[in-house]
């Protein structure tokens, strides 16, 4: 059974809002990185080139442990640091295979799920003829991030992911004792109708259901949850409420175990075969958020990452002589709902918490939005980042989204993609906007209610001059809906809507943050890259521990791809360490 210490933090709770932006990785690649050079070889210089971005004062040193405060000594072939998504898909792996492993997590007891799975070249993808092309997807992938990434880490995704999700899927048929299969979400597969330009939008969203149940969204399984039955089933536990300290090198610079620490002091895992690091991002830590996405911090308005993820993976890594990559990545969605007058950036940053605790889904509508000079600021079809990242030099670092009565019928035209397509599918379909919103959002003074422009403008907080000014942005909005053409700033036609029945609404927004995804810089065996640009052996970093992958932004019209990361390159690194890649 899985040791859970009772005083420890909690992760449940903390994974909320957008349903999961995530995808899968990949599956696995041959080959074993030589040996690299010592991170003894000045281990301070690398790291703290590697911290730039701003500045590495949120790096540090790697903490001196003496040998008799070590309490416990766990010997074992491979450790896993993590036990989210990336941590416990590498744990059912090492399980499947039947290796002597450990799990340590940060947390108190079982993380929470999410659920949209990225894949390529899934059985099902296939057996709908929706498979697309590696190629096209390479480029497009490559684009967002304006080649910064890595293509050939890239290649473990496209080659393995398909594959992961039929492990899993099949898995879970032995184990769970009911029917389970994948779907493909459709629905998210268009060839370009977004965002003024011509995205590639693939059909790789997968979600994993039991069969049995008509509620698909009710039927998803739980992943960290139904795996760590699993890993328990064959033996295996998660020890929680236990917290990395550092890393632990041989004087070749392999990595041979890590110290963390729990409530009886510190333990040392030495291991026969490496570690593999899955302990999220570092959207928890407020100095290496403003030093590495100083922008993001000037829209951020919510909260919506695990707070146990404050960079201690990345930072061992780091110690340990790793390289990280050379700009910050995070994923914001443009849906942290505020009061009028609330700016974005923290509202306390010693505590790390921002305005609001929540995201509300139809900010990612694309709705006229405007600043507080009431001015419209950007294409409103773009990404769910694009508006957040426009705002970052407006007044207060947020936007007002404004519409009228007709919104349910808009976005039935608009049928947005992604998660932000709950809005049209589920939140105001066949339902009037007071009937959607009101409880949660218009009485609570989240939404504003009125039945002229310039009520709304007033209760919006425009005043004098800038109130002038959004009343002549919308009649301008209203004129290029009737022209049928985006002379401003090129949205698609079909996603102008007109703002001239009563009653209109209003709402202020900022970014919503879900994670950071820039990381310790990996090879496509998932082996952490020494400053040396040589692997850095016994280390493999996944999830958003890793890098190499993304830069400045999230694919989001790559459904999926961030949970699809975790879970293909959780399971690659567990089968590469055991020497299970062919």
């Amino acid at each position: 059974m899985s040791e859970i210490a009772k005083n420890g933090i909690s992760r449940r709770g903390f994974l909320t809002g957008a349903a999961g932006m995530g995808a899968l990785a990949a599956l696995g690649l041959a080959g074993c990185g030589g040996s690299p050079k010592s991170a003894k070889d000045k281990p301070a210089d690398a790291a703290a080139s590697s911290a730039a971005a701003g500045s590495a004062d949120w790096l540090g040193s790697a903490p001196e442990i003496a040998k008799g405060d070590i309490k416990e000594t766990v010997d074992t072939d491979i450790l896993v640091v993590g036990a989210g998504m990336s941590g416990i898909v590498a744990g059912a792996t090492l399980a499947d295979l039947g290796a002597k492993f450990e799990i340590i997590d940060k947390g108190g007891d079982v993380a929470d799920s999410h659920y949209d799975i990225g894949a390529i070249h899934s059985r099902w993808q296939k057996e709908q003829g929706i498979d697309f092309d590696e190629g096209r997807w390479l480029n497009e992938w490559t684009r967002y991030a304006s080649f910064k990434n890595d293509q050939s880490v890239a290649r473990t995704w496209v080659e393995n992911s398909g594959a992961t999700v039929e492990w899993l899927v099949d898995l879970y048929n032995n184990f769970l004792g009911e029917p389970v299969d994948a779907t493909v979400d459709v629905e998210n597969g268009s060839d370009g109708r977004a965002g003024g330009t011509n995205y590639f939008i693939p059909p790789e969203c997968h979600h994993i259901v039991r069969t049995a149940s008509s509620d698909p969204r009710k039927a998803r399984v739980d992943h960290v949850a139904e795996l760590t039955k699993f890993i328990e089933s064959k033996g295996g536990k998660v020890t929680y409420s236990t917290a990395l300290v550092k890393l632990v090198q041989d004087e070749s610079g392999k990595v041979t175990g890590a110290i963390a620490k729990n409530s009886n002091g510190y333990v040392q895992y030495n291991t026969s075969k490496g570690v593999i690091l899955a302990a999220g991002g570092y959207a928890a830590n407020p100095d290496m958020l403003k030093a590495r996405d100083p922008e993001a911090v000037k829209c951020i308005t919510s909260l919506n990452y695990n707070q146990n993820n404050d960079g201690s993976g990345i930072k061992a890594a780091l110690w340990a002589g790793a390289m990280m990559d050379p700009v910050g990545a995070t994923m914001v969605f443009d849906r942290g709902v505020v009061a009028p007058g609330v700016d974005a950036g923290y509202s306390d940053e010693k505590k790390g918490t921002w305005p609001t605790n929540g995201q509300f889904n139809l900010g990612s509508q694309p709705f006229l939005k405007v600043d507080r000079h009431g001015k419209r600021i950007s294409n409103e079809s773009a990404n769910y980042d694009a508006c957040c990242f426009a705002a970052a030099s407006h007044p207060g670092g947020v936007w007002c989204q404004v519409f009228d009565v007709n919104a349910p019928n808009d976005v039935q035209i608009f049928k947005t993609q992604g998660c932000s397509a709950m809005t049209w599918q589920m939140q105001l379909k066949d339902k009037t906007v007071d009937e959607a919103y009101d409880e949660k959002y218009i009485s609570k003074g989240l939404m504003m209610k009125a039945d002229t422009l310039d009520e709304l403008a007033t209760k919006l907080g425009f005043e004098g001059d800038d109130k002038a000014a959004f009343l002549k942005t919308v009649e301008g909005y209203n004129a290029l809906y009737d022209a049928g053409a985006d002379t401003q700033f090129g949205k698609e036609a079909y996603r102008l809507s007109a703002i001239r029945q009563a009653p209109f609404y209003g709402a202020w927004y900022g970014g919503s943050l879900l994670t950071t995804l820039d990381g310790v810089r990996i090879n496509s065996n998932t082996q952490a890259v020494g400053e040396d640009g040589n692997p850095i052996e016994g280390l493999c970093v996944v999830g958003t521990n890793s890098g190499s992958y993304y830069a400045g932004n999230y694919p989001v019209y790559l459904v999926g791809n961030c949970l699809g990361r975790q879970v293909t390159f959780g399971r690659y690194a567990a089968r590469f360490l055991a020497g299970d890649v062919k």
